[in-house]
């Protein structure tokens, strides 16, 4: 089981069981109380449970495919090319600001991030302060938007 919760527009938390990880889309950093600081850049990261692929894009910025529990969650600032998602590979839950990249990816979970008008996305909202993920099993089965303020 794990949480997901926004701690500002640009920064999505993952509260695993044993690691807490702060990934600022906007910055292209990661932050879990490391030894080694802020994680900057591309690169393969494990940290905890948290398994992340933080990839280089064309145009700018970093786009960040993680892995937690079996579940996959990309997260997608509005730099990406939507050649560029591509790479996402099938993701479970989408964090972007670009409601243009939900029909392309397809997910079964949208958390909108910095100034993403989630009307334009066709599916049910939730409006909480966190998401908290059991298992794979426990997914949606149709798209839902999950506006984490």
């Amino acid at each position: 089981m794990f949480e997901l919760e926004l701690k500002n527009s640009d920064e999505l938390t993952i509260r695993a069981k044993d690691k807490t990880v702060n990934i600022n889309v906007v910055q292209s950093t990661i932050n879990a109380d490391l030894r080694v600081g802020t994680i900057r850049g591309a690169g393969e990261f494990e940290i905890g449970d948290v398994a992340i692929v933080a990839t280089s894009l064309k145009n700018g910025g970093i786009m960040y495919r993680i892995d937690v529990d079996g579940i996959k969650i990309g997260l997608v600032g509005n730099t990406a090319s939507i050649e560029d998602l591509d790479e996402l590979g099938l993701i479970d839950i989408l964090g972007t600001s670009d409601a243009r990249y939900v029909s392309v990816v397809e997910p079964k979970i949208v958390i909108p991030m910095g100034n993403m008008d989630f009307a334009e996305v066709k599916a049910s909202v939730k409006n909480e302060k966190k998401l908290k993920i059991k298992n794979v099993n426990s997914l949606p089965a149709v798209m839902e938007v999950w506006n984490l303020d």
